[in-house]
Order: C-alpha cells, then structure tokens, then sequence
C-alpha cells in the first residue's frame, strides 16, 4: 500500500526513485569522470578541460530515434542562444541501437542540429553507472561550478521519452545555482 506522498509522487508521474522514498546517490564531477567524458568517442567537438573551467555543467542522453531528445535539444540550442555559454553541454549519444539497427543517415542529420557549442560525444556503460545509471533517453544531468550534482531528470527505467528539460526549467536551474 502506498503512502500519501508516495500516492501523489505516483500521481505526479515522478521517477522510481522517488517513489521509493530513497534518492539515488549523487554523482560527482570528480577527475575519474571528467577523464571519462574526455576519453569517449568523439561526434562533433571533443570534451576538454575548458568544458569544467568554473561553469555548470549539463550532461544530457540523447538518441536520434527520440523526438523528444530533438525538442530537448532544441531548447539546449534556444538557452545558448539567450545566455551564451553559462553552462557547458555535453550531449551524449545513449541507446542508439535500442529502436533497431541504426540509420548512420538519421544519426548524422540529428547531430548536425545540435548547436555547435555543444560538444556531441558517444557514451559508454561506465560514464551511465557512474550517473547512478542511464536507462532511458532522453535523460539530463546538471552539475554545479563545483562539480556537485545539482539536478537529474529522467534516465530512469521505463522512461523512455517522459521527461526533457526546457529553456525554461534549465534557466531556473542555472540561476538556482548562483
């Protein structure tokens, strides 16, 4: 039997994770994952060490087979284009092969709209189980100037498509963290 605020947490669609009134354990932007994020195949614009020089940083999963990872990332492109760079992105490709085999085509299309000061790597198992485990797309994780992890929003199994983050949500962020 659930309880009140695991009713209305249901009720609200919330994650798992807060139905389980346990929180996943926070990641940091410590150097083991920073060298990963700088060690992944890169698909436009290399992670580097001016990617963590001070500045938030948003990790966000994506896949081309996921129109909400499109609008996602449309709103990524819109907060750039409103902000500058306050907040370094780095947009990792995640379960590309989960919709079948994939469309070098689609994948390509996809990657030349993701604004250009977003660096577009390809993830790895370890960066997901270090972020407390990516299952789902699109999935986005926000990091503090110290390295803290600040926010998480989707990612998490079943679902697939429920959550992105928008312009909106990711400006209040940004200047929660000031």
């Amino acid at each position: 039997m659930l309880d009140r605020r695991a009713f209305i947490a249901a009720a609200a669609g919330l994650p798992a994770a807060v139905l389980a009134g346990t929180p996943a354990r926070a990641a940091t932007l410590d150097d083991a994952l920073k060298s990963n994020l700088k060690g992944l195949q890169v698909m436009r614009g290399p992670v580097t060490d001016a990617n963590f020089d001070g500045r938030p940083v948003l990790v966000t999963f994506w896949a081309s087979w996921c129109p909400p990872c499109r609008a996602e990332m449309g709103e990524l492109a819109n907060y750039i284009s409103d902000n500058g760079n306050k907040v370094s992105m780095i947009a990792v490709n995640w379960m590309e092969n989960f919709a079948g085999p994939v469309s070098q085509s689609r994948l390509r299309r996809f990657v030349d709209v993701i604004h250009p000061d977003i660096s577009v790597v390809v993830g790895n198992r370890s960066l997901s189980k270090t972020l407390g485990g990516i299952f789902a797309v699109p999935a986005v994780v926000v990091f503090d100037g110290q390295g803290r992890e600040a926010f998480k929003l989707g990612g998490g199994r079943g679902e697939i498509g429920r959550f992105f983050i928008t312009e909106r949500r990711l400006t209040g962020i940004v200047n929660g963290l000031s």
